[in-house]
């Protein structure tokens, strides 16, 4: 019964990756233009027919083929990964199927967190790093994982500057300090 309520519930706040930042906005044009300009120059260099021309073509292809399939990755795959924050301090991990349902993996409390790491990422975004104590593992049943885990997720800094105020006001309630909320 209280697995039910916790999924009605609402969590406290969410991190995920911001969908509406700069890099989504600008990404989608730019990478449809990028492919339009360069398919209009190999076109016209496979008219000459020269082995400069071809020399040319390999170098492009050779240089935008990686940059391509890098700016589709990131931009298509970037977004599989959502933790949620309940207000009892339930944590949830999802990632999403290749039909863009969320999975439920992994459930845990934020005391649980032993060790957050933060890298700084481009389009003001932040990779937390979270090294978590065992877990509950909720994929096709229930399982609780005696070990630790590392799992990630990229969102946007501010809600990580959040997250991770959250996390000190845990750390000060369990050193005994006196935290007003």
């Amino acid at each position: 019964m209280m697995k039910l309520e916790l999924l009605l519930d609402k969590p406290k706040f969410t991190l995920m990756f911001p969908y509406k930042n700069q890099f989504n906005r600008a990404g989608g044009p730019f990478m449809i233009s990028l492919s339009v300009m360069i398919l209009w120059i190999l076109k016209h260099l496979i008219a000459y027919n020269t082995d400069f021309t071809d020399k040319i073509i390999i170098a492009i292809v050779l240089i935008y083929a990686p940059l391509l399939l890098w700016f589709m990755g990131y931009y298509l795959f970037i977004n599989g990964v959502k933790l949620e924050v309940h207000k009892n301090n339930t944590v949830q991990y999802y990632t999403y199927s290749s039909k863009g349902l969320s999975v439920l993996h992994y459930q845990f409390k934020l005391q649980d967190i032993k060790q957050i790491t933060i890298k700084k990422r481009p389009f003001n975004c932040a990779k937390l790093t979270m090294k978590i104590r065992n877990p509950i593992f909720l994929e096709g049943y229930e399982k609780n994982l005696n070990k630790l885990i590392s799992v990630s997720i990229i969102t946007d800094k501010l809600k990580a500057d959040v997250f991770m105020h959250e996390m000190n006001q845990i750390q000060n309630d369990k050193s005994g300090n006196q935290v007003i909320k």
